[in-house]
């Protein structure tokens, strides 16, 4: 793995598959976003399914990791 990847909090004894996967996930639900509704990056999620722009306020459903638009 690469030096700076999230796999700091798992520890060796999870083994490399859960500690891979833990990563995948990790890098995809921190990855910059476009709002739909504005363009700005500023688009996070709020809660589980929920993604909302912090410029505009612009909210929408979406899956836990990430939306599709």
């Amino acid at each position: 793995m690469a030096k700076g990847s999230s796999l700091k909090g798992l520890g060796a004894k999870y083994g490399l598959k859960p500690r891979k996967q833990y990563t995948q996930v990790h890098v995809l639900l921190k990855s910059k976003r476009k709002c739909p509704d504005c363009g700005s990056v500023k688009f996070v999620r709020k809660a589980v399914g929920i993604w909302y722009c912090k410029k505009c306020g612009f909210k929408i459903a979406g899956s836990a990791y990430d939306v599709q638009l």
